[in-house]
Parts: C-alpha cells; structure tokens; sequence
C-alpha cells in the first residue's frame, strides 16, 4: 500500500494523499508549508500549490508561474526563462551524447561538468574551483577538491548511505553516520558522540524545504543523487533532477523502457526510487552490484501465461521490455473495439499497427495490459487495479 502518515519526533507528522491510480496529490506536514499536486493524464505532475498555471506540451513543462522553459530539437532543456520581462536566465548546455556540461547562472556564475568512458560525472568546476569524483561501479565513493575531501559507504548492494569520512588521511579523518528515512533519503548526519551535525526538513519530491543543523556539507539526497549547490540540481547518474518541479532536464536514456514519460521522475515520491535516472523502483533497492543493470524492480512471479507486477508501472516497464525486442514504437493509438472505451484510445501502437500494447480489464486477467506483434501475441502483464483504474489510464491516451 501506499504511505499515508509518517510520524517523526523531531520533525513532526506528515499526511499523504493519493488519486485513484496512486499518485500523490497532498502532503501534509505538521512543521513546514503544504504541499498540493495534480497530473494531467499522460501522468505529468502539476504543481497545485504556487501561483500561475502548468502548461505542459509533449510531455515538456513549458512554463510554471512566471518561468518558461526551452527546449532543443532533442528534448533537453536549454533554458530557464523568469522574473520580469524573463530577464533572468538560465541557460544549460550539453555534448552529443545529451550529457549536461555547462551551466550559465543570471549572475554570469558558470559551472562546467566532465564525465569518463561510462558517462560517469569525474568532475565540476565552478567559478575557477573544480571538484573531482570517484566512482565504485555506479555509486559515488568520494569525492576531492582543494579544501576538503569525503568519503562515502553504502549498505552492502544498495544506493542507501551509512556514512561520510570527512579529511585527509586516518589521523585526520572524521566519521558521520547517516539517518535514513524508509526511502533511503538522509534525514540526519551524526558524530560518533552523537551530535547531530546536519538534518534538514525535504520537500515531498526530494527539494530541502529547511535546513535545522549545517555544520558540515551533505550533499546527498534521494537514492543515487548528489545535490549541486550551483544550479540546484541533482545529479542523478544518467541524467540530472530537478527537485523544485520533480522532473528531470532530459529524456529517459533508455527510451520506453524507462515508462511511457521520459522526464517523470517516479510514479510516487512517498515509496519509489530511481538511484541511476533510468527505471524507478520500489524505495529500497536492493540488486546493486558493481556495474549496476539498468532495472531495479522487484522481481515478479510468473503465472501460466501471464506475469504479474503489483503496480501498472511495473507492469508497463514489464511489457516494453518485450516490446522493445520486437522493434515496437509508439506512433500511433491503438483504439478500443468494446466496452466504455469503443472507438477511444486505449494503448500504443506502429504506424503499421503490427506491433503494440493495449490496457484492459477482464474478469479472467483482471487489470493487465496485452502485447502483440504481427508474428505472436505476447503474455498478458497484469497488475492490482479495478476496471475503474483501468479507465483512468487508457485516459492518458486521449489527445488533447
């Protein structure tokens, strides 16, 4: 089920609302601002709770309040657009391979990114100082700059911190251990004495809304992000995150397979986790080992012909992995022949309609989603849901 209270002595009580289809629509929290969502059918969240309207096109935030967003040829965004006139600006730059490497700031502040041969983040220079990274497969084990160095351990095959060594060599060096929340989010950083060096107060999709205690640098967030102070992103290994409107700067690099929104961070921030930026999944993610695989989603039990996920993205992620190896696109709807959704889109297929998916409810599968190509007829990929909820997501489907 879906997280719905979390009580904390220190930082007092938080109440989460869902939709239908499980995602967050409130945040309740007893020491800090409320927070409201909405999300259009193609599952685009839509921030409720500030001033001025959310235009989205082709999935693309284009403008929030009074910032408006660019885009290139390639999906990336390119530039932030605000204050009067849009006289602030934010400009973002990136290399062939789609890879963030630049970023100017309305004050002229730059800062400039470098990656290796697996498109790991080595290091950041901003304004003159440059930082450089370590990496341990797909996780980041220290890093390196003029004033201070850091260290970090995970829990065995897993993107959840347990510490930070701070200083140069073991006479120097000083431990903090890490404070996790259910998802594997720091919460707090403590001295072996127990002092409490650092805690912070987060927004529902990962943004510091209050920092209580600062003594020292954290800059580690969600499961596999590392926060930038310069643009306020979150790097996020494949790609970058930004917390402020929960979505990332690019496209999902590994297209479909990634779900059918390419810039949506997770279905749910209360109980998912993408600790490499390509394919969310449930908060604690285990399977990591080394060279990290591109999927972390719980396994799934296979029934007769059918596999079986206990949400619609699992399922859909499930499916596409088929799909993807029978060259399937999304071109065109795929349009339903029966029920309330006759002559209505109900899933994605070819141009040449020989490839595709389609969302259903029988009272034999229950809520599944049916793949096909011209040659065979795929399993049926079922997931908990109603014919209600079935409805509500071959809705995304419906142009608008």
């Amino acid at each position: 089920g879906n997280l719905t209270r979390l009580l904390d002595t220190r930082k007092g009580e938080h109440r989460y609302h869902y939709d239908p289809l499980a995602r967050l629509t409130r945040a309740d929290h007893s020491q800090d601002v409320q927070e409201r969502f909405g999300h259009n059918p193609a599952g685009n969240l839509l921030m409720q709770d500030r001033p001025g309207p959310d235009i989205v096109a082709a999935n693309r935030l284009v403008i929030q309040g009074d910032r408006h967003y660019d885009y290139d040829a390639f999906g990336n965004l390119i530039r932030e657009r605000r204050g009067k006139g849009h006289q602030l600006v934010t400009e973002y730059r990136y290399d062939c391979l789609h890879r963030l490497i630049g970023v100017t700031k309305p004050n002229g502040e730059t800062a400039s990114y470098r990656y290796d041969t697996f498109g790991r983040r080595i290091s950041k220079t901003v304004d003159d100082k440059t930082t450089e990274f370590f990496w341990q497969g797909d996780k980041l084990i220290a890093e390196h700059h003029a004033d201070c160095h850091r260290s970090y351990i995970y829990e065995p095959d897993s993107f959840r911190p347990l510490a930070l060594l701070e200083g140069y060599g073991p006479k120097d060096t000083k431990p903090y251990h890490y404070q996790l929340d259910h998802l594997g989010t720091p919460q707090e950083l403590t001295a072996p004495d127990g002092e409490i060096v650092w805690s912070a107060h987060y927004r529902a999709y990962g943004q510091i809304a209050r920092l209580d205690v600062g003594k020292i640098e954290n800059p580690l967030r969600f499961q596999g992000q590392y926060f930038d102070q310069e643009s306020g992103l979150h790097y996020n290994r494949h790609r970058y995150y930004n917390p402020d409107i929960g979505r990332y700067l690019t496209l999902d690099p590994v297209k479909l397979a990634g779900g059918i929104n390419g810039y949506q961070y997770v279905p749910n921030p209360t109980g998912w986790v993408d600790p490499l930026g390509l394919a969310c999944t449930r908060g604690n993610c285990p399977g990591q080992k080394g060279q990290a695989s591109h999927k972390h989603e719980e396994e799934t039990p296979k029934v007769g012909s059918s596999t079986h996920s206990a949400t619609y993205e699992q399922a859909l992620n499930k499916a596409l992995e088929w799909l993807l190896e029978n060259d399937f696109r999304a071109e065109k709807p795929k349009v339903g022949k029966f029920g309330e959704r006759k002559g209505q889109p109900i899933g994605m297929q070819t141009a040449d309609a020989r490839t595709g998916y389609r969302i259903e409810y029988d009272e034999r599968h229950g809520a599944h989603i049916n793949v096909w190509t011209h040659r065979k007829n795929g399993p049926h990929y079922t997931f908990e849901g109603t014919s209600k909820t079935v409805l509500q997501l071959t809705k995304r489907f419906a142009k608008k």
